[in-house]
């Protein structure tokens, strides 16, 4: 058996949680997610309208990395929000992330998506190197604002 990349399903929710709790609240993160605060992220995703959710598997059908998001109309074009990609840390570096991305335009050229965008951390080390040397572009016209509501 090989490697294989498919469509995630709801019963693969869990794993997806699993994955995205390991990986996120270790090195460099170390940010506070619990199993039941991800897979609160990961449901609400995967309920959006024009949900895709892409899981990557071993060669033991071990799910070891994911990407999930959602499909956007915009006035004249459609564009693709990648809302998570993780890989297992000990997996990194291996050109599973790559992948997902890979088979994700697969699917987005097949859709008749115009573009996918995200948003990520900037600097050295950090995954904007990542997404930079898979095609990705800051875009000069745009800019990410946040408003603390507490």
């Amino acid at each position: 058996m090989q490697n294989t990349i498919r469509i995630l399903s709801e019963k693969d929710l869990e794993e997806v949680s699993n994955i995205f709790t390991n990986v996120f609240s270790s090195n460099p993160w170390n940010e506070p997610w619990s199993f039941q605060t991800s897979y609160k992220r990961l449901l609400d995703i995967s309920k959006t309208p024009g949900y895709i959710g892409i899981g990557y598997f071993n060669s033991n059908n071990q799910m070891i990395g994911f990407l999930v998001g959602n499909e956007e109309q915009w006035a004249d074009s459609k564009n693709f929000y990648i809302n998570e990609i993780c890989v297992l840390n000990n997996i990194q570096q291996n050109g599973v992330g790559t992948s997902l991305l890979k088979y994700l335009g697969n699917i987005l050229t097949q859709r008749k998506v115009d573009a996918a965008y995200l948003s990520t951390e900037r600097g050295e080390g950090k995954p904007e190197l990542f997404f930079r040397k898979n095609g990705f572009v800051t875009n000069g016209s745009r800019i990410l604002m946040t408003m603390n509501v507490s």
